[in-house]
């Protein structure tokens, strides 16, 4: 989702200011939600800017390099090897309990096929 223009976010804090309403008639007036409106105002008395703040990142991957290489070299090696094996694998060697998802997504991430031989 975008953010909201500077403008905007300019107008909606200035209508309070102004007091053109409460927090409620003013996310109305500018069709916004009532928590941007609590928000751009926190914001703007916090920091006296509101430019919309950069993404806060995301959870991190449970996998570091050095886990993801160790996956790589042992199905590099074993191409058959199932994902319970790899589970096994990463605690005995890393001492790091994943999920299976965790490892699919790996693997994915790697592009290293999952399928089998027969």
């Amino acid at each position: 989702m975008q953010a909201y223009s500077l403008d905007l976010r300019q107008r909606v804090v200035n209508a309070y200011e102004q007091d053109q309403g409460s927090i409620a008639e003013i996310a109305e007036m500018f069709d916004v939600g009532v928590s941007f409106v609590k928000k751009m105002l926190r914001q703007w008395r916090a920091t006296g800017d509101l430019s919309p703040l950069p993404h806060g990142g995301g959870r991190a991957p449970s996998l570091a390099a050095k886990q993801l290489r160790l996956l790589q070299s042992k199905v590099r090696h074993e191409p058959d090897v199932s994902l319970a094996e790899l589970q096994v694998h990463v605690q005995a060697e890393a001492q790091l309990t994943v999920s299976h998802a965790t490892l699919s997504r790996a693997l994915a991430k790697l592009d290293l096929p999952r399928k089998k031989r027969v």
